[in-house]
């Protein structure tokens, strides 16, 4: 594909791990391009499709189609880098960065996101109406499987998907119960 911004991203669901690299014609944040998504079906080139707990078995193929409502979480792998008059900054100016534990019938997920500094936490969540909530310094734990806990720079989970949460105070790295401390960099996908 010319003239495309691809970022390599894994995408989690209740029970499938899927890695492979998502192309877009115009540079966007993983987050906004999955909320802004008017395709049920996602192509990923590249891909991998695996059980969750079983990542080593992963099946490799050219084009993976993944159906966006059963996206849990979305993590990126490698960004693409942003164009040169991409203004980052512009976007968060005028929030604050509050940390969370975010709990979902499948993962518990640890992450920073952004508010407006005059909204409380649940006027934060009660106005953000996208699909995906984009996240920083993410940590993510499985509840019932053997997955490795794994961390990544950036990532969007699932809105409808979260079915508890509550803050972290500052300097709080409260891990979930039974979680392994110092969660691993990679996965055993590839």
């Amino acid at each position: 594909m010319t003239d495309a911004y691809t970022h390599r991203i894994e995408i989690f669901t209740a029970s499938l791990h899927l890695v492979g690299d998502y192309d877009m014609p115009v540079y966007r944040r993983v987050s906004d391009a999955f909320n802004g998504e008017q395709r049920r079906y996602i192509p990923l080139r590249n891909g991998s499709i695996a059980p969750l707990q079983h990542t080593q078995q992963a099946q490799q193929v050219p084009l993976l189609l993944l159906d966006r409502t059963e996206a849990l979480l979305i993590a990126s792998i490698v960004e693409a880098p942003p164009p040169g008059d991409y203004a980052r900054q512009e976007q968060i100016r005028g929030v604050v960065p509050i940390t969370a534990m975010f709990f979902t019938e499948t993962f518990v997920v640890r992450g920073t996101f952004h508010r407006r500094p005059n909204h409380t936490l649940i006027e934060a969540f009660e106005r953000f109406d996208e699909d995906f909530l984009p996240l920083n310094n993410v940590q993510v734990y499985a509840l019932n499987s053997a997955f490795h806990p794994i961390a990544r720079e950036f990532a969007a989970l699932a809105r409808s998907r979260i079915v508890a949460l509550y803050h972290l105070p500052d300097g709080n790295h409260t891990e979930p119960a039974g979680a392994d401390p110092q969660p691993s960099a990679d996965t055993d996908t590839e």
